[in-house]
């Protein structure tokens, strides 16, 4: 069946999130020593790697994150939208988003062989051959189709890479709660964003929450999701990454990244 572009752009155009945005850094106090974490977590740097080496060690998991992030108004005020995710990772080269939120409501499959983007209120579908990996497959996904997955920096074999390239200077901030549970919280200045992490202080280093600022765009929208439901231990089957289209589901095709601007424009 052949859809005109204006429903393809408003599937494709609807499924591409900016992997979102902050506000202002924060103006902080000097932590005195005692506030240090303890327990050889003596450095921002020391707790990162922490963080890092564990979940490059996890071959499957699956995580929830509550989402909150900001659209900045031509009029310069902000809008605040949420979402809810839940992720399914089974490496080196399975992938699965369930995201449901105010702007869209999609599927992400990915099985090593493929990778298909379902619109769950729509009932459309495009699906595309796939490179090989999870990391070669989120970089494909952006740069070619505008599809950003939240947080899928967390998901690729180095999970850091994209923080740890552009930290300037990293501030210990203390011991702040997450949903009432207290984490260890820093803070990393970058040129363009600055990123905050809140770290379990349970055995499992895991990220509890993580907020991204774009301070160098108008009005520096700010990004937010909060990480729960880490699951490293219940088996994930081959199933779980393989897209079965919905009695009635439409299959299109997906217009180039360059494409989607101009057909935005002719809605």
């Amino acid at each position: 069946m052949l859809l005109s572009i204006r429903l393809l752009a408003s599937l494709l155009v609807a499924c591409t999130i900016p992997f979102v945005t902050i506000s202002k850094a924060l103006t902080q106090t000097p932590i005195s020593p005692s506030k240090l974490p303890s327990k050889g977590l003596k450095t921002t740097d020391r707790l990162l790697n922490q963080v890092c080496d564990f979940l490059k060690a996890r071959q499957s998991f699956t995580v929830e994150m509550d989402i909150t992030y900001d659209n900045v108004l031509d009029s310069g005020e902000k809008v605040q939208y949420s979402a809810y995710q839940r992720v399914w990772v089974s490496k080196p080269n399975q992938l699965r988003s369930d995201y449901r939120g105010d702007k869209r409501n999609t599927r992400f499959y990915y099985d090593g062989k493929s990778f298909t983007l379902y619109t769950t209120d729509l009932n459309f579908y495009a699906t595309k051959t796939a490179p090989p990996s999870i990391d070669e497959v989120v970089k494909n996904v952006e740069v070619n189709y505008g599809i950003t997955i939240p947080m899928s920096n967390l998901f690729v074999s180095d999970p850091c890479a994209a923080v740890t390239s552009d930290i300037q200077k990293s501030v210990f901030v203390g011991s702040n709660m997450v949903n009432r549970v207290p984490g260890y919280h820093i803070l990393f200045t970058g040129e363009e964003r600055d990123w905050q992490i809140w770290v379990s202080q349970a055995r499992q280093p895991l990220p509890m929450k993580v907020t991204i600022a774009y301070k160098n765009l108008p009005g520096a929208p700010q990004y937010t999701a909060v990480l729960s439901r880490w699951n490293f231990i219940s088996q994930i089957t081959d199933d779980t990454f393989t897209f079965e289209p919905p009695v009635g589901a439409i299959g299109i095709e997906f217009l180039p990244t360059e494409n989607v601007g101009d057909a935005a424009e002719k809605q």
